[in-house]
């Protein structure tokens, strides 16, 4: 009897929206525990910023058509190669641990909110880049995934400040 209100309920707006937006904020910080789990953070800001530098400093040396010290960086190149490399097998590895059951709750979360259901309206029109013959559609509904999208973008630079696995400072 109370079944389908419930379920009617829970998947439609307001309660869903906040539903949504509070498993986009679940799903963020369980990535960036995980990331702060099997990554080593302190190590891949370093090499990021060293790859930076040596990139600039490569750059530089070509711009200004120095030839002696272009060589020199050269020869250092496979080895920022290869750092880069390690580097982005590790987040990558990262990544797979988490990816694989995101999917699996992405896939029960669509069967339950449907993802054509409006799930929030913008008080602005924002461009969203849709499968049509047009192009860009400008939409204030947000579906169930534009919302879930935007909802995880919005909290994702936030949980990372606050569990340190943010890569820029």
């Amino acid at each position: 009897m109370f079944e389908p209100f419930l379920i009617s309920t829970f998947t439609q707006p307001p309660i869903a929206t906040l539903i949504i937006a509070g498993l986009a904020l679940m799903v963020n910080l369980i990535s960036s525990l995980v990331r702060k789990r099997f990554t080593d953070i302190e190590k891949t800001k370093r090499i990021q910023k060293e790859v930076k530098e040596f990139n600039s400093e490569l750059r530089k040396a070509m711009m200004n058509k120095d030839k002696d010290k272009e060589t020199k960086l050269k020869k250092r190149q496979k080895k920022m190669n290869e750092m880069q490399m390690k580097m982005m097998t590790q987040n990558l590895r990262t990544s797979m641990y988490f990816m694989l059951p995101f999917f699996g709750v992405w896939w029960i979360l669509i069967g339950a909110f449907g993802y054509e259901t409006i799930m929030a309206h913008s008080p602005l029109a924002i461009p969203l880049l849709a499968s049509n013959p047009f192009g860009i559609i400008y939409s204030v509904e947000l579906n169930f995934f534009w919302w879930y999208f935007i909802s995880s973008i919005s909290f994702n630079g936030i949980i990372s400040k606050i569990t340190g696995t943010g890569l820029t400072d």
